[in-house]
Formats: C-alpha cells, sequence, structure tokens
C-alpha cells in the first residue's frame, strides 16, 4: 500500500494534489484534517542530519517485521 501525506493549501475551498508518476490506483481514499499552524513546525537541519546519521549506522538486521509486532501487540 502506498501512502502519501501532503500538506496543501486551500484557495477556494478546493485542493489539488499531484501524485507521484508510480502512483497507479484507479481510486484513492481522502481523509482531510485542518492544519493546526501553531504545532505544525520545520525540522531543523541538524535534526535532520542527526536522523540521517543514525538511519545510515543502522543495522537492518535489527527491524523487525511491522506484520509480526502488529500480530503480537494489537
Amino acid at each position: 500500500m502506498n501512502a502519501i501525506r501532503q500538506i496543501v493549501e486551500v484557495k477556494d475551498r478546493k485542493i489539488s494534489i499531484e501524485l507521484p508518476e508510480n502512483f497507479n490506483a484507479e481510486k484513492v481514499e481522502v481523509i482531510i484534517f485542518p492544519v493546526d499552524e501553531e504545532g505544525y513546525y520545520d525540522i531543523h537541519e541538524e535534526e535532520k542530519n542527526l536522523m540521517r546519521e543514525r538511519v545510515k549506522n543502522t543495522d537492518p538486521e535489527k527491524f523487525k517485521n511491522w506484520r509480526d509486532i502488529r500480530e503480537k501487540y494489537l
């Protein structure tokens, strides 16, 4: 399943969502939530770099399958 999350501007009570070229679904489900401007913030470059470094140094063998986790805990 492909999921896309975007924050878009509303103009004249309309929104426009551009999908990637490889998104081939015939139908989609759209859920709209208003964005709380105070709760929405950009991540600073320093934090982005820290996350990139942690992901780069992560051992893929330590990742667990989401389905296994879901079955065990949900």
